[in-house]
């Protein structure tokens, strides 16, 4: 397991972080409500959420925060993964199975899921050593539970193939420029066709619509964590066509990249 797919962020939201605009993210992500309560429309279903619920949430539907309680801040605690942590450990079902005709999750957390989730909340914490590790490992166990409890059953494939691997780990490496279909499948040792397919199974989503989320996803972390222009942005980002970034930004987050950085988001 690469611990490197799973990141572990804390956000809070006051009643004026309400989201106009729908947005989705290029992870997979799994949200504990530590405090408050709100309405989250995901996906065209609004679903009250409130203090001690895990929502899980892929990375197709699209989803706001239409409601946010006034009694107190709501906080959550968000896990990020990576299609291919979920691919390895054999949940990727958890996240991406329909049901009712929509694949996000909201479970109430029992005490063995409020355990696993203060561990990873005290592990991000506490910086020791080996604490990425920690979380991941209680990360698999608070998944599997959840799994359990919703009786999804297991993947027949429990470790990513290596081409899958190689293609994820060259988009890593060069998302920042041109990337074709057929580049990718020449990589995995299949026709584009055939890649298409087997990418999609494993990750949820395609290839292009892969490449897209994790571009868009360094944008947002460029946008909150530096002053460099959009445009600078854009073309760090892969992007040589400014107008494509600005489509591709607005159709993932339902904003603007200047309005994004310089408004009150909700980003989860």
């Amino acid at each position: 397991m690469d611990i490197h797919t799973l990141t572990v962020r804390r956000q809070t939201f006051q009643n004026a972080n309400k989201s106009n605009k729908p947005y989705v993210s290029h992870c997979f992500k799994a949200v504990w409500v530590q405090q408050g309560e709100a309405v989250w429309n995901i996906e065209g279903h609004r679903s009250p959420i409130r203090k001690n619920d895990v929502v899980l949430l892929n990375n197709e539907e699209k989803r706001r925060l239409e409601e946010i309680g006034v009694k107190e801040d709501l906080i959550f605690l968000v896990i990020e993964l990576e299609p291919r942590y979920l691919y390895d450990v054999g949940l990727l079902a958890l996240f991406t199975q329909r049901s009712l005709g929509y694949a996000h999750r909201i479970i109430h957390a029992d005490s063995t899921l409020l355990e696993l989730l203060r561990k990873i909340d005290q592990e991000e914490q506490s910086r020791r050593a080996y604490n990425k590790v920690m979380i991941a490992a209680h990360a698999t166990e608070l998944l599997t539970h959840i799994a359990r409890k919703e009786s999804v059953a297991p993947a027949q494939a429990t470790r990513i193939p290596p081409w899958m691997g190689a293609v994820l780990a060259y988009i890593e490496h060069a998302y920042d420029r041109k990337i074709t279909l057929a580049e990718l499948a020449a990589i995995a040792h299949m026709n584009t066709s055939a890649f298409s397919k087997a990418f999609t199974k494993a990750n949820g989503i395609g290839p292009s619509q892969y490449l897209k989320h994790k571009r868009i996803g360094h944008a947002i972390s460029r946008l909150e964590e530096t002053d460099l222009t959009v445009v600078a942005i854009a073309l760090d980002c892969g992007y040589s066509n400014i107008a494509n970034f600005y489509k591709a930004f607005h159709s993932l987050t339902g904003q603007t990249p200047s309005d994004y950085r310089n408004g009150q988001n909700t980003r989860v």
